[in-house]
């Protein structure tokens, strides 16, 4: 029968028991203390939709969907973590041998399972922490850098040290077996026939390999052991805390925030770690400190004060240095002593320890979001604080706080504007709701686009398209009013609550039923976010309604120009909304335009800048954001940078003009583009 002893030479197997019993203890307080410290957060019911919960946590947590993404790192991760399932279920199998008699390793089972995969994966592992190694400690990429250095460094060096200790002594085991016992299956072991090779080349046999076998077998055991117990009180956690924080990821569009119970709320967002819901304290727990998020922040890429990865860090080790302290007020927050802040300030909220400089600094593009691994929610933990900061201490960055007082007064927020809400389509018959009724359409313009000059020529391309297709589309006119998307992510809640009951209302009165936007903000709050407040509606980008006006013959493409043009995806229109297609078919459809892709497109674009406020915020980095993404347009060497949103309009007229030099790069709305190939429809 094809198999093997288990315990081969090995003596009072009783003391691995007891040990293993202690190792569970250790484990078991370790895994005790984290989950204390997750529980202080607020509930919050993440238990809906169970199939795709488990679906998508086998898919990014098992297949490793995210990792994969950077070649190097997704490669190296998937094989030691497989590695490391196939042992551990190998190891289960022993278990199941040996202590509860359930005989299942022999036969051809052991042969492909039990010896050959595990030596294949096993070997597979090896090669992964040795690519780890090599990445951490030769190329040392700046992501990975987390201070203090030393201590980051020797605190990696004795995980992967551990971890490869104990593949190797394993490796060595089993090649120590093969050479004592003469393996009559060693064939399907490669890894251990090939280490057995060597020790009988080094002269070692009999007595002497059976000793050096049972001090080998010890040793490993308490490294393994040693593993086990060191994962709740290393960064290892994540090995546990990140499927689960992939099971309870928001199943809600990525770009809508829950909102704030102003009613119940004791504090206006989120001062201490017990205002927080358990989610953020998860996410906290779940960080891999792989610095993805790091490496994809426009902000950090162009020296602003923020760094995703450095914000968990930092509330983490604040949660730690606080847990005494945290555990004995319980999970009320009243009950919370706060702890000081990085500048001394006694009253300061306890999780603010990150300046406040670093929170204005998020423009909630979402890439830290959309390349975390492990799912960390960090615009919302963003947005939270910021919320607190906003409308308990009244504190904006001057612009900010200009641009918030002018949405307060007049329902927008470009102070000093001498446009009307109606100025842009003078001369364009454009029906208003409130005057001619309810049409098919209802075209909500935002607030970028009436009152910005440059953003006042896409909606008039647009308008102007939808008479040439004979649509039937009205505007409120100035019974519009801004959707709050600037205000909420600038953390007045109120404010955008305020709003957003206003506007749902004014819709509700005049019976609208389909909403286009050229906005890809209002798009995203007027169809993820108003359904908390009673707004039911079909909304559209624009870019969908040209496609499909194109598509139905209803507008008609002129003469071909020849020219090349590089479109530039918007967060809240590609990352936020997965609709990245439907412009890219709108250039292919008009005749001449040839698009190339920038080197970060679709869901992995560069924000332009002007997100979370950030319009009305004075940058304090090394470079301005619209200024580098300007630069990933401009290497594509294409005359026209293509839009599909006025904020992303403004910044990048802005910084092209910065930094083309003396070319001529035009910066045009699809409407724009598309208002230019079109005719009207003759008869």
């Amino acid at each position: 029968m094809e198999t093997r002893e288990i315990y081969w030479n090995i003596q009072n197997v009783w003391i691995m028991y007891v040990l293993f019993a202690l190792v569970v203890v250790v484990f078991a307080y370790g895994a005790y203390q984290h989950y204390r410290l997750i529980a202080l957060g607020r509930p919050e019911g993440r238990l809906d939709n169970p199939r795709e919960r488990v679906w998508k946590t086998l898919l990014y947590g098992f297949l490793q969907l995210r990792n994969l993404r950077d070649r190097y790192s997704g490669l190296m991760h998937l094989m030691f973590f497989w590695g490391f399932i196939v042992l551990t279920l190998g190891t289960v199998v022993v278990f199941l041998e040996a202590d509860l008699g359930v005989h299942i390793m022999r036969g051809p089972f052991y042969l492909y399972f039990q010896s050959l995969a595990l030596d294949l994966l096993g070997l597979l592992a090896v090669v992964g922490i040795l690519m780890a190694l090599f990445k951490r400690y030769v190329m040392r990429p700046d992501r990975l850098v987390n201070p203090p250095r030393l201590r980051n460094l020797l605190n990696d060096g004795v995980i992967l040290g551990l971890i490869l200790a104990i593949l190797l002594t394993g490796f060595l085991l089993e090649g120590m077996r093969i050479a004592a016992t003469n393996d009559a299956w060693a064939d399907w072991s490669p890894v251990g026939k090939m280490t057995s090779a060597v020790l009988q080349g080094l002269g070692l046999a009999g007595g002497s390999l059976q000793t050096l076998h049972g001090w080998t077998w010890w040793f490993h055991l308490l490294l393994a052991f040693s593993f086990i117990a060191y994962v709740p009180y290393s960064k290892l956690r994540h090995i546990f805390f990140s499927p689960i924080n992939m099971y309870f990821n928001s199943l809600e569009p990525m770009g809508a925030l829950k909102p704030l119970d102003m009613e119940m709320a004791e504090t206006l967002g989120t001062p201490r770690f017990q205002e927080f819901v358990w989610k953020r304290m998860l996410d906290m727990e779940s960080c891999t400190e792989c610095g993805r998020c790091q490496a994809a922040c426009p902000s950090y890429n162009t020296g602003q004060p923020l760094s995703p990865k450095a914000l968990v860090l930092d509330l983490r080790n604040q949660l730690y240095r606080s847990r005494k302290t945290l555990l004995q007020a319980g999970p009320k927050a009243g009950e919370s002593v706060p702890a000081p802040s990085q500048d001394g300030d006694e009253d300061a909220p306890a999780i603010v320890a990150a300046t406040t400089d670093a929170l204005w600094s998020c423009i909630t593009c979402g890439a830290c979001m959309e390349q975390c691994p492990v799912f960390i929610e960090h615009v919302p933990a963003i947005v939270d604080m910021r919320r607190y900061v906003a409308m308990e201490r009244a504190e904006y960055p001057d612009l900010m706080a200009d641009a918030m007082a002018c949405l307060e007064a007049r329902g927008h927020p470009y102070r000093g504007t001498r446009f009307s809400r109606t100025d842009w389509c003078e001369g364009l018959g454009v029906k208003i709701v409130g005057q001619s009724g309810p049409a098919e359409w209802l075209y909500w313009v935002g607030c970028t686009a009436a009152f910005d000059e440059r953003s006042q020529k896409i909606a008039r391309a647009f308008a102007t398209l939808l008479h040439r297709a004979g649509v039937d589309f009205a505007i409120l006119g100035e019974e519009e009013t801004c959707t709050g998307d600037a205000a909420r992510r600038m953390g007045n809640e109120y404010l955008f609550q305020t709003l957003a009951t206003q506007n749902v209302a004014t819709l509700g009165q005049y019976g609208v039923g389909k909403i286009v936007t050229t906005c890809p903000h209002c798009f995203n709050t007027l169809k993820h976010e108003y359904t908390k407040f009673g707004g039911d509606f079909e909304v559209f980008h624009h870019a969908e309604l040209i496609e499909s006006l194109l598509k139905d013959g209803r507008l008609q493409t002129g003469p071909a120009v020849e020219q090349g043009i590089v479109f530039h995806d918007s967060c809240y229109l590609a990352r936020y909304n997965h609709l990245y297609e439907a412009p890219r078919r709108v250039l292919e459809t008009l005749p001449g335009l040839q698009t190339v892709e920038p080197t970060r497109s679709r869901e992995q674009t560069f924000c332009c800048g002007g997100g979370g406020g950030h319009m009305w915020f004075e940058e304090s980095g090394i470079k301005r954001i619209n200024h580098e993404r300007a630069d990933q347009l401009l290497a594509m060497e294409a005359p026209i940078v293509g839009t599909a949103c006025p904020f992303c309009m403004i910044m990048l007229t802005d910084g092209i003009k910065a930094r083309a030099g003396d070319r001529e790069v035009e910066v045009l709305d699809v409407a724009e583009l598309t208002e230019r190939a079109t005719r009207p429809k003759t008869e």
